[in-house]
C-alpha cells in the first residue's frame, strides 16, 4: 500500500512507512467509533423516504411527496455527519443497495397489479338485430359475396370484368362534376349504361327480394379479419343504380327514375339499421350519400313533375338518429378489441414466463376501452353516461385517463400499460373517421331537404347541424354547401350538393331572361 504522507510503496501488512517512518494506524485510531444508531438512523430515513414516495402514488401525491423529500433530506444529513466514522461507508453502501433492491421490488410489484374484470360486459347479444323471420336476408346478401374476376368470369351481380371496369370508369368521370356535365357524360354513355343495367339482373333481383322483408339482418361475428363479403358488389350496384336513375330522368322517364331510386334507398335504409361492423356502416353511409346525390339530380331537373317531387319529399326524409346510429358498430368494435386484447394477453403470458412487469394490463385496457365506447354511445343516444369504470387497481389513486380523438393517452398510463395503449391507438382513429363520415352524411341529408323545399317553393332554414352556424348557398358556383370540419369555405373538405339556381328559384326573372 502507498504511504498517505510521502506516497512510498509499502507491504500490505505494514503499519509504519519504511521511507518516512509515518505511523498510519494513528489515523484509524483518530476516527471516532461507529455506533449502531449512526448507520441505522439514515437507513431508516431512506426506507421511510421510499415508503412515503410509494404513498405519493397510493394516496395524496402532494403531501406524501413532501414527506418523502423531508425523510430523504434527513437521511442525507445523517450520512454526511457520520461519513468519516470507521466502518460507516461499507455499511451505508450495503444498506443502500439493500434498500434500493427492496424499493425496486416494491415498484415492480406495484406495476404488476391489474384492475379487476368487468362484471357485466358487452356480448354479441347487446347488438341490435333484425327479427328472427328476417334471418334469411343474411343468406340472400351472401349471394352477392365478392369473387375474383380473374378466376370467375362473371361477378355475383351478373357482370363481366370488362363491364365492371367500364362502370367504375363512368363513376370516376362523374366525380366532382356540375349537373350539366353529368348530363352530357350520361348521354354519351346511354347505350352502354342500359346494357350493363340489363346484364346486372341477378344483382337487382337480390335487392328486390331483400326489400320484401321489413329489415335486413346482419349476423356477422365481430372480427378483425376482413373476409370476402358483399361490399364490392354493393358498391357496383350503387354506381349502376345512380347512372341508370339519372339517365331515366334525362330521358323524361320520371316515374321510372323515382320508383327505382326509392327501391334502392329502401334497401340501403334497411341494411343500415342492423349493420354491425364499421366497414358495413361505411358501405351503408356511402350508399346513402350516392342516393342523396341521385335524388338531388332529379330535383334539379327542370322537367321533373311536381308529383315526383312530392313523392321524393315523402320518402327522402332527413336521416333519423336511429337510421344513422353507430351503436352496433361501437359495441362490435369493442368486442373486436376485447378479442385482440385476450389474444395478446395469451401471447404475453407465453413470452414473459418470468415477468417482473406485465406489459399488458388486460382488465385495465378493457375498462378504458369500455369507457370510451360508452361515452360515444351516450352521445349517439343524447343521454348522459351513467357509469364509468375505474381503469386502475383498487390500491391505485383514481387518476384521470381519457382517450383523445387520436387515441393518445397520458404518459403515466402509457408507463403502466404500454401494450394496451398501443392497441387502443390503432383502433380509435378508425372509429373517429367513421363518426366524421356519418356527420357528413347527415349534413348531405340536410342539404337535400333544403334543395327539395326550394324546388317546391317552401320556406327553408339554413341552420347548420355542424361545422358552422348556417349552410351556404353559392348561386354563382351553383352549389349549396357546408364548410366542413375545418370551418373554412372553399376548401377540399367542403360538403357540397350541386344545384341549378334557375330551377330552384334562386335567380330573378330578369336574370333568367338574360
Amino acid at each position: 500500500m502507498n504511504c498517505p504522507k510521502c506516497g512510498a510503496q509499502n507491504p500490505d501488512d505494514a503499519q509504519i512507512c519504511g521511507s518516512c517512518g509515518y505511523n498510519w494506524t494513528k489515523l484509524d485510531e483518530a476516527k471516532p467509533e461507529l455506533s449502531k444508531g449512526d448507520w441505522i438512523t439514515p437507513v431508516i430515513g431512506i426506507v421511510l423516504a421510499g415508503l412515503a414516495a410509494g404513498l405519493a402514488i397510493f394516496l395524496k401525491p402532494t403531501w406524501a411527496f413532501v414527506a418523502a423529500l423531508l425523510a430523504f433530506c434527513s437521511a442525507i444529513s445523517d450520512i454526511r455527519r457520520n461519513w468519516n466514522k470507521r466502518k460507516f461507508r461499507g455499511k451505508a453502501v450495503a444498506a443502500g443497495i439493500l434498500v434500493l433492491s427492496c424499493l425496486q421490488m416494491l415498484i415492480l410489484s406495484y406495476l404488476r397489479i391489474d384492475a379487476s374484470p368487468i362484471s357485466d360486459d358487452y356480448t354479441i347479444s347487446d347488438l341490435r338485430s333484425a327479427p328472427p323471420e328476417c334471418n334469411r336476408t343474411y343468406e340472400l346478401l351472401g349471394q352477392l359475396t365478392d369473387v375474383d374476376l380473374k378466376v370467375d368470369s362473371i361477378s355475383p351481380i351478373g357482370l363481366h370484368a370488362q363491364q365492371i371496369r367500364r362502370l367504375e370508369e363512368i363513376n370516376d368521370l362523374l366525380k366532382e362534376k356540375d349537373l350539366g356535365t353529368i348530363t352530357l357524360i350520361l348521354q354519351d354513355n346511354d347505350g352502354e349504361i342500359i346494357d350493363i343495367w340489363k346484364n346486372a339482373e341477378k344483382g337487382r333481383e337480390v335487392i328486390s327480394k331483400l326489400n320484401e322483408f321489413p329489415e335486413i339482418a346482419d349476423l356477422g361475428e365481430p372480427n378483425m379479419e376482413i373476409e370476402r363479403s358483399w361490399f364490392v358488389s354493393l358498391r357496383h350496384l350503387t354506381y349502376l343504380h345512380r347512372n341508370y336513375i339519372c339517365l331515366q330522368s334525362i330521358r323524361g322517364n320520371h316515374k321510372t327514375a323515382v320508383d327505382t331510386l326509392l327501391i334502392y334507398e329502401s334497401f340501403v335504409r334497411k341494411l343500415s339499421l342492423n349493420a354491425r361492423s364499421l366497414i358495413t356502416n361505411l358501405v351503408c353511409i356511402a350508399g346513402s350519400a350516392i342516393t342523396i346525390n341521385t335524388a338531388n339530380f332529379i330535383i334539379n331537373n327542370p322537367e321533373t313533375p311536381h308529383e315526383s317531387l312530392l313523392l321524393l319529399r315523402q320518402h327522402m326524409v332527413p336521416l333519423s338518429r336511429e337510421r344513422t346510429s353507430l351503436r352496433n358498430a361501437l359495441i362490435s368494435e369493442y368486442l373486436i378489441w376485447k378479442k385482440e386484447f385476450l389474444k395478446m394477453f395469451d401471447d404475453v403470458r407465453a413470452k414473459y414466463k418470468y415477468r417482473a412487469i406485465s406489459p399488458l394490463k388486460l382488465n385495465s385496457s378493457l375498462r378504458l376501452s369500455r369507457n370510451f365506447v360508452d361515452e360515444l354511445i351516450a352521445a349517439e343516444e343524447s343521454v348522459t353516461q351513467t357509469k364509468e369504470f375505474k381503469v386502475w387497481p383498487t390500491l391505485y389513486p383514481n387518476l384521470p385517463v381519457e382517450i383523445n380523438h387520436d387515441g393518445k393517452l397520458p404518459l403515466y398510463y402509457k408507463i403502466y400499460n404500454p401494450f394496451g395503449t398501443h392497441i387502443i391507438r390503432i383502433f380509435v382513429p378508425a372509429i373517429q373517421k367513421v363518426l366524421l363520415t356519418r356527420t357528413k352524411l347527415q349534413i348531405h341529408s340536410d342539404l337535400l331537404k333544403i334543395v327539395l323545399d326550394k324546388r317546391l317553393g317552401r320556406e327553408v332554414s339554413l341552420k347548420a347541424r355542424a361545422f358552422g352556424d348556417e349552410y351556404i348557398v353559392d348561386v354563382e358556383n351553383q352549389k349549396i354547401f357546408s364548410p366542413g370540419p375545418d370551418g373554412i369555405a372553399g376548401t377540399k373538405d367542403d360538403i357540397t350538393l350541386r344545384i341549378n339556381p334557375k330551377v330552384l328559384g334562386l335567380i330573378s326573372q330578369e336574370e333568367k331572361s338574360e
